[in-house]
């Protein structure tokens, strides 16, 4: 794993659902908390390799039972169905049905390892 670039937080990804990472602003679907907030920065990885810095633009809770097809397609590129597998199968230590979800909105700030 590369080190954060300026010393911010890490959002790791294992997979680059839909797509999306090559995208100007792409959406995560993750455990709703304080970890997001708006306008915070991110040093954004796919499986350890930096891609970019993204600032968190907004914040959407949701339970996963709220989960719909319009979200799922647009986050993941897969059904609603498909898509909550794949959310319990990220988080298996979670009820993801009694935890609240969260949709964050990011954009992409700087290029592959530039510094902001």
């Amino acid at each position: 794993m590369q080190p954060a670039t300026d010393n911010l937080e890490v959002l790791n990804f294992s997979y680059n659902w839909n797509n999306k990472l090559q995208c100007k602003a792409y959406t995560t679907i993750r455990l709703y908390g304080r970890k997001y907030q708006q306008g915070k920065r991110f040093q954004v990885q796919l499986k350890g390799e930096n891609l970019h810095v993204a600032e968190v633009v907004e914040i959407k809770p949701f339970y996963l039972q709220q989960l719909n097809e319009f979200m799922a397609y647009v986050d993941t590129g897969y059904s609603s169905t498909e898509a909550r597998d794949i959310v319990i199968r990220m988080y298996p230590r979670v009820d993801v049905f009694k935890q609240q979800m969260c949709m964050v909105l990011l954009r992409v700030i700087t290029e592959k390892n530039i510094t902001v």
